[in-house]
């Protein structure tokens, strides 16, 4: 790794801190594969796994790792979901239908972010890695967080070496992320927010995601999808259920969703014209 690449790696470490109590961590290298990164308030050692911290806040690490019929405790849910993207890896990979739709999203989502070669972005729930390289390529640093340490390694993976040294992958809760308030200059979160399996986890996720966003006075911009309801999509389908795995969804009205993100983000604009996601972009209130 270049000397540059390094500088970047421990300014990116510098944004992480303790999912529990918001202390910074230190520790870990940010090079090596296997390593610990210790809290300097609660003392808890969180571990580092063939390169990707693990910073899960302590109530996940306990939930039990399944539920019956989908119901549940929040981090029962979760863990639950999380070993069913663990699982489903490849065949995500492997959906033609969301590479197509892919093609018209990326680039309105680029267009708005505005990304520039000087900014640090965070890209919240990152899944295998559908949107990552775009990201990666325009910006200076760049951290991508999914609770499904598989669907890490395979984002990780695609990645060229120039680009794989700009990012730093994370396993970390939407919720409860591991991250300095005010950090980044970019947010995004893409097909992530529907799949929450409660309204309060929802808010938490928005409202986290713009805790962690610069301010507007300092350029700070975010967007986001989210599973849409509404004709023709409501004309059969459910609003609200679980995918294969236990995978819970949730389809938003446009009033439903601008509830949602309206104490937290000022939207400048949406758009439906992806049919079954909203898009939106705006800034922090």
């Amino acid at each position: 790794m270049t000397a540059p690449s390094v500088s970047l790696r421990h300014e990116l470490l510098d944004l992480l801190a303790c999912p529990d109590d918001g202390t910074s961590l230190n520790g870990w290298d940010g090079i090596t594969e296997q390593g610990f990164l210790t809290c300097g308030g609660c003392g808890r050692a969180y571990p580092v796994i063939d390169g990707l911290p693990r910073l899960l806040p302590q109530a996940m690490e306990e939930a039990p790792p399944s539920i019956g019929g989908g119901g549940g405790h929040e981090f029962a849910q979760k863990r639950q979901e999380m070993a069913a993207r663990d699982a489903q890896v490849a065949m995500y990979d492997s959906n033609l239908p969301l590479r197509l739709f892919s093609l018209p999203e990326i680039p309105l989502t680029l267009h708005y972010l505005w990304l520039e070669p000087d900014v640090l972005m965070l890209e919240g729930g990152c899944g295998t890695g559908r949107m990552t390289a775009a990201f990666a390529a325009r910006v200076r640093g760049l951290i991508c967080i999914d609770f499904s340490a598989a669907s890490l390694q395979a984002a990780r993976a695609k990645l060229s070496p120039e680009l794989a040294a700009k990012v730093l992958f994370v396993q970390a809760d939407l919720c409860h992320l591991p991250l300095l308030s005010d950090a980044f200059d970019r947010v995004g979160s893409f097909q992530v927010l529907e799949h929450l399996p409660t309204a309060d986890a929802r808010e938490r996720a928005v409202a986290e995601l713009t805790r962690v966003l610069q301010a507007r006075a300092r350029g700070g911009r975010l967007a986001l999808s989210a599973y849409r309801w509404g004709p023709p999509l409501s004309w059969g389908a459910q609003k609200e259920g679980h995918h294969e795995g236990g995978i819970p969804f949730f389809r938003s009205t446009w009033t439903e969703l601008s509830r949602l993100v309206a104490p937290h983000i000022a939207v400048e604009q949406h758009t439906c014209a992806l049919l079954y996601h909203y898009l939106l972009w705006g800034r922090k209130v």
